[in-house]
């Protein structure tokens, strides 16, 4: 009787306890569909700690399935903006740049940057937007910290809410990181932590001018959407995030310096992997050699005509089937699969998958590594390039320019990538590593998440994340010392000045 009563007592003060932690998130992805789909793994394991959990999903990707979890609630908004992922591709040109053979310029690169402000600027212009978000009495906000979309951050700081970030790369001036530009890497540079003294020269050059100048925020921003508000820099904002955590990690990528607020954990877009069913199936048990799974990512990449012969070519040659994410009406349906939407995580998690053709985009190489299958990258803009040089250096895999590669060079180049055992090695030990360091990183996420909004992340922040940038880089100290320094030496001048005049003039009275 006694356990009964105390059993009746417990459980409502247990659930009461769990219905006082459960708080109202809500999350902003970058408006891409590659972006959401780890945006909403992190989601689904913060309504597994009870949570509820609303994602802002552009309208155009409302309807894709790619939130799954129906107690994940979906907040749309840009309606009126159409495919925003094909408007990037098209208004920067980024992809069609690749195929015409233009050098990534600091011109192009600033074209990119204005297409995603103009974006952000629509946005954050919508008379709707912010006052939807505000109806849903958000306890705290998951802010996307991708470079080009940074301008986002005046949201938290415009309706004064808690927040974490969270994007694909390690931003040491962001998060105000102390780090050595001599050994650790940044993604304009060759993939590699081991540096050249000319790489070193351009690397501190490089994180000199990234220190002070945020290419990718606006001074104005404030002054624009939170005019209210006292000004504050992006970056100075950014300061206030109670944890930044990073896709990235030091098994696939390089080690970096952290402060505890910072957390590597890797691709938050791996899973298990889930049974194949249907075609797909059918496909890929009946390749009695294995399958090569093929995929340019979530997003609709164009593909010249030229490179798709050559990428067929090539694959009929091979001796193992393949699985191409590509709309191509195949006439080779014994050989290749090639359908417009494909499992690919489940795929690479299957024991016929011997390779993986891939642009080396963020998600595709973790689940890759997750799942231990090797990487041929081809590459073809962004970050790509670095992630498919570091394939190559840790001998993950191997890495060719698509443009230029013939289709018996990328048969051979599959075959290779398939067959030594070295790679597969390789990637294989990385991904036990991996696993027992990270487990799902997803749920890795969102246990910080949880964890910052129980108890806050000051006691994680440091003092340099919360001084003035001059104070953090000593300017102030090395403008007094050197002050110090000039007196002293005008000091020494003229008393060295004064003493050889007065043995002057003794050696004269002698004389």
């Amino acid at each position: 009787m006694r356990c009964t009563l105390t059993l009746a007592f417990l459980v409502p003060s247990l659930m009461s306890l769990t219905f006082c932690s459960a708080k109202n998130v809500v999350m902003f992805p970058s408006p891409t569909k590659s972006y959401l789909i780890y945006h909403a793994n992190i989601a689904q394991a913060l309504t597994e700690r009870g949570h509820n959990v609303t994602i802002c999903v552009p309208d155009y990707l409302a309807n894709k399935g790619l939130i799954r979890n129906r107690n994940i609630h979906i907040l749309r908004y840009g309606k009126q903006h159409g495919d925003m992922e094909a408007y990037i591709y098209n208004k920067s040109e980024v992809i069609a740049r690749f195929w015409r053979r233009e050098v990534q310029s600091i011109q192009a690169l600033f074209a990119v940057v204005n297409v995603f402000k103009d974006l952000v600027e629509k946005i954050l212009s919508d008379p709707t937007f912010i006052p939807s978000i505000q109806d849903l009495n958000p306890d705290f906000l998951v802010i996307e910290s991708f470079q080009f979309i940074r301008n986002m951050l005046v949201l938290p700081y415009k309706l004064d809410i808690p927040f974490g970030l969270i994007g694909p790369s390690h931003d040491y001036f962001l998060s105000r990181v102390p780090f050595n530009p001599a050994s650790e890497p940044l993604f304009s540079e060759t993939g590699s932590d081991k540096k050249t003294f000319t790489e070193r020269v351009k690397s501190a050059v490089t994180s000199a001018v990234f220190m002070f100048y945020d290419i990718s925020a606006d001074a104005d921003v404030v002054s624009r959407y939170a005019p209210e508000k006292p000004y504050m820099s992006i970056r100075d904002i950014a300061l206030k995030a109670e944890v930044f955590i990073a896709e990235t990690d030091h098994v696939l990528d390089y080690p970096r310096s952290s402060l505890p607020n910072t957390k590597l954990i890797g691709g938050s877009s791996v899973s298990e992997a889930k049974p194949l069913s249907g075609e797909i199936k059918k496909f890929v048990e009946e390749s009695a050699m294995g399958v090569a799974v093929v995929s340019f990512g979530g997003g609709e990449i164009y593909v010249p005509q030229e490179i798709q012969s050559k990428m067929i070519a090539a694959f009929k040659k091979l001796n193992l089937n393949v699985v191409w994410k590509f709309d191509w009406a195949s006439d080779q349906t014994n050989k290749i699969l090639a359908l417009k939407w494909i499992p690919q995580n489940d795929l690479l998690g299957h024991p016929k998958t011997k390779v993986f053709v891939s642009h080396c985009g963020k998600n595709g190489q973790y689940e890759a590594l997750y799942h231990g299958v090797p990487i041929l990258c081809l590459p073809i803009y962004g970050d790509q390039l670095y992630n498919s040089k570091r394939i190559a250096v840790k001998e993950f895999g191997l890495y060719a320019d698509i443009r230029d590669v013939t289709p018996e060079n990328l048969t051979q180049l599959i075959q290779q990538v398939a067959d030594d055992s070295k790679y597969r090695t390789n990637i294989q030990k990385a991904s036990q590593i991996f696993k027992e360091l990270y487990k799902i990183p997803s749920k890795e996420a969102a246990f910080w998440f949880d964890h910052v909004m129980k108890y806050g992340g000051s006691y994680m922040r440091s003092s340099g994340q919360q001084m003035p940038l001059h104070q953090f880089l000593l300017l102030d100290v090395i403008a007094y010392l050197s002050t110090i320094l000039v007196v002293s030496l005008l000091a020494f001048y003229k008393i060295l000045r004064l003493c050889i005049n007065r043995f002057k003039k003794t050696k004269v009275k002698t004389a």
